[in-house]
């Protein structure tokens, strides 16, 4: 199972954990190399429409990023691929009648689904039925998924039957994703800085 560093990316500025310190290009590329992934939460993208575009160039000739930045069109989505981006995640609150094989015509990068606590169990069970996406980013609500015996099974189900990356802040929970079938963990910069030589 892969670990992947998550970053964050607000106003211009590079952040190694959701509430941390600001982190210069310099010191996060005194941690990766080309051959690393690194996954990149552009707030001001997803929760304003305002992704920080000409932020990605500079880290994407460094290493290979994965962009989440909440796209809401077409365009958007070559915006970001012309900025680096290896990899996209999509988000279905944010545009709802994605068409997949649209965006499969204007890029070979990756393409990811969002699933989160903002899904329905209904709706997650959908998704485990098919789809055209190379694979899903889980953002599990750890309390739902132990009181909701029926949305654990749809992840876990997921899990098995698809490329399953989990947004994971506790290290310890890497054993438990990687027995149900996740493909990889995302993590923040200063935890995976911790554990990146691990197996698990």
């Amino acid at each position: 199972m892969k670990i992947i560093p998550l970053i964050y990316f607000q106003k211009r500025k590079i952040y190694a954990e959701k509430d941390g310190d600001v982190l210069s290009l310099k010191e996060l590329l005194a941690y990766v190399d080309k051959d690393t992934e690194v996954y990149v939460y552009d707030k001001d993208g997803v929760e304003r429409d305002k992704p920080n575009l000409c932020t990605y160039p500079k880290l994407s000739e460094h290493c290979k990023i994965w962009v989440d930045c909440g796209p809401r069109t077409l365009g958007d989505v070559v915006d970001v691929v012309m900025a680096g981006a290896t990899s996209i995640t999509l988000r279905k609150n944010l545009w709802p009648n994605i068409d997949v094989s649209n965006i499969r015509e204007i890029t070979e990068s990756n393409i990811y689904e969002m699933l989160g606590p903002q899904n329905r169990t209904d709706q997650i069970s959908s998704f485990s039925l098919s789809s055209d996406v190379d694979g899903f980013v889980i953002s599990s609500d750890k309390d739902k998924f132990k009181r909701d015996f029926i949305y654990a099974e749809a992840i876990k189900n997921i899990c098995k039957r698809f490329n399953a990356t989990v947004i994971e802040s506790d290290e310890t929970f890497f054993s438990y994703w990687k027995n149900i079938g996740a493909s990889a963990v995302l993590i923040e910069l200063n935890t995976w800085k911790k554990v990146k030589h691990r197996e698990f």
